[in-house]
């Protein structure tokens, strides 16, 4: 580890680094009968047009169970938090849900502000999340009774 201070040190230039790249990274994984968009960054109004066309993208391909997992979202605000109630309507038209997991303290509060935390499923864990797709499926199948 580098401890010099009074030049272009290491530390210096990654803090300078990090700073210049700061904004959202998402990856698209399919689990099952889910997407999974792992978001890692901060959503707001200069990476709300970016989540909106990661989550358009997976409805054109017509993924209508999404997970967006947030553990690695460093700050959401009003403009992520109206992109993921656009999409989620969306979804609910088309027979589909959008549930949230892993959110963090900042990101918890946030969603409660605006009150989209009573609007949103909300899970600790994306495997949870998931697991929570099947289990409707079940309970939808068995209120409706054997086909025939």
């Amino acid at each position: 580890m580098h401890t010099r201070v009074n030049d272009n040190s290491t530390v210096g230039r990654v803090t300078k680094r990090r700073t210049a790249t700061v904004g959202v990274e998402f990856e698209k994984v399919n689990r099952e009968n889910v997407s999974v968009l792992k978001v890692t960054g901060n959503l707001d109004t200069s990476t709300a047009k970016l989540l909106k066309k990661a989550l358009l993208d997976l409805v054109k391909e017509e993924h209508y169970n999404i997970v967006v997992d947030m553990r690695k979202v460093v700050q959401i605000n009003y403009m992520g938090v109206g992109t993921l109630l656009e999409r989620l309507r969306q979804v609910r038209k088309l027979s589909g849900d959008l549930k949230l997991a892993g959110l963090n303290q900042i990101t918890r509060k946030a969603l409660s502000m605006v009150g989209a935390s009573k609007v949103f499923e909300t899970y600790d864990s994306e495997e949870a999340a998931i697991a929570s797709f099947t289990s409707r499926e079940e309970h939808t199948k068995a209120v409706a009774g054997p086909l025939g």
